[in-house]
């Protein structure tokens, strides 16, 4: 079976995020992703504010993925996979879709579920009930609650590749796109890089919100970043479907100081 093309794992990415966002979930990809974790989801409130359940996803998109074992199916990882995960400060999941049947299903990597294999592979089941779907969603977010200053704590932790990316330039511009005839508006973010918001953009991230205001939106997905309205292009230029958030941004004091502390955590110790 052929191996899974860059178009098939970003069609992957942009459906599980569709499910999550369906399900009450704030879905945030993460755009750098050296030991696979390629997005986070965040449960949300009945206010559309984060409401504290907040996991970490490994998602891996096509047939070729969906190996049987009996009547489910099983994930063969790597030893050094296994040992970030499951060391992780949230919890992580695996989350297998399939575009052709759009079967998308998931599983929790645990230790106790893990069976070992040779060369440091490893292997785990993933059960054909688990889909990602309304009737589990109970199962995923269930004891994943936690106080409000870890919960920012580790959300800071998971966005810090794409701070240090921000930190890298003086300037930069998000694009944020809003549907406005549908009620999972917020969608799409692309980030420019540079004094041109107009340039072509450096990032494209899944950014799936339902929020009444551009506020409510960065105070979710960006909370370390200042912004001001560069510009807001109606839905008039859009088909009246997409309008386009236009945002000057900078780090915030708090994307400032995120990097302070993971620079002290990671420096050597020195007596000097």
């Amino acid at each position: 079976m052929a191996k899974p093309t860059n178009q098939t794992e970003r069609a992957g990415v942009h459906a599980v995020g569709a499910i999550f966002t369906a399900l009450g979930w704030a879905f945030r990809e993460q755009p750098t992703s050296d030991f696979g974790i390629d997005a986070h989801a965040e449960k949300l409130n009945d206010d559309g504010l984060g409401g504290g359940k907040l996991i970490a996803l490994q998602i891996k998109s096509g047939p070729s993925y969906f190996k049987k074992r009996g009547d489910n199916y099983v994930f063969y990882g790597e030893d050094r996979h296994r040992e970030y995960w499951t060391n992780h400060s949230l919890p992580v999941f695996i989350v297998l879709h399939d575009p052709e049947t759009q079967l998308t299903l998931w599983q929790k990597v645990e230790q106790h579920l893990i069976e070992e294999g040779k060369d440091g592979r490893w292997s785990i089941t993933i059960p054909a009930k688990q889909q990602l779907d309304k009737a589990n969603e109970q199962y995923i977010a269930q004891g994943i609650a936690s106080d409000l200053g870890s919960i920012r704590r580790h959300r800071l932790t998971l966005d810090l590749p794409l701070i240090r990316q921000f930190a890298e330039h003086e300037m930069a511009y998000l694009h944020v796109e809003d549907w406005v005839n549908k009620s999972l508006n917020f969608r799409r973010t692309t980030v420019v890089f540079g004094d041109d918001p107009d340039a072509e953009a450096d990032l494209d991230l899944d950014t799936w919100l339902p929020a009444y205001t551009i506020g409510r939106f960065m105070a979710v997905h960006f909370p370390w970043l200042d912004w001001k309205e560069h510009e807001y292009i109606g839905a008039e230029h859009g088909s009246y479907e997409v309008a386009c958030w236009v945002l000057e941004v900078e780090l915030s004091n708090v994307g400032k100081a995120a990097l302070v502390l993971d620079d002290f955590y990671t420096s050597e110790l020195s007596s000097d």
